[in-house]
């Protein structure tokens, strides 16, 4: 009776992460006096749909042990704790903050996503299809474009516009049109042609 109790209470205990194989997916779990062998930890999703998130030294598990063994235990991650307490309190904000300080977050009261990265920090999109935003963009710095870019409204510049080839409006370029009824002296010329 007595093994028997001592097995049940250990199908469910607390831990911490103790070492880990990153290559083997697998990690050791401090748990009161024992420490497990290498053993799997959770993930969100693990199919065709797949997640890579592995855990660090120090963070908080439950260790699942059926049968009371830790040989086939399986550690469920997600458990706050004095070392890593948790990230935010709001009621309505879904939070991802990375060890490098950079957070995701979408605010479902306020409608709003955000990502913020560390400075220096680079985001990157890969979509040979296209991208596409529905709605007003505004880009605080500079842009570049490498490729043809073309404006199907009016466009207002408030600020000097370049050209190191040409501008060319309205089918007239700008530097190789040519003025009709040139005349000396104060008069006026005609249309470019």
């Amino acid at each position: 009776m007595a093994e028997a109790q001592r097995l049940l209470s250990s199908v469910i205990r607390f831990g911490t992460v103790a070492e880990l194989d990153l290559a083997a997916a697998r990690c050791r779990v401090d748990t009161g006096e024992i420490r497990t062998d290498f053993v799997p930890w959770f993930v969100p999703r693990a199919g065709t749909c797949i997640e890579w998130s592995a855990p660090v030294i120090g963070e908080q598990v439950m260790l699942i042990s059926p049968g009371g063994d830790t040989h086939g235990a399986v550690a469920l991650r997600g458990v706050y704790s004095d070392a890593f307490p948790a990230p935010d309190s709001s009621a309505t904000r879904h939070l991802t903050r990375f060890a490098d300080g950079a957070v995701i977050e979408y605010d479902h009261a306020a409608h709003e996503l955000k990502a913020t990265l560390p400075s220096g920090g680079k985001a990157e999109i890969t979509a040979d299809g296209g991208v596409i935003i529905n709605g007003p963009l505004t880009v605080n710095g500079t842009a570049e474009i490498n490729g043809h870019a073309q404006v199907n409204d009016d466009l207002d510049i408030t600020g000097t516009a370049k050209a190191e080839i040409d501008v060319i409006g309205g089918g007239k370029s700008l530097k190789g049109h040519k003025h009709l009824g040139v005349i000396a002296g104060g008069a006026v010329s005609g249309p470019p042609q």
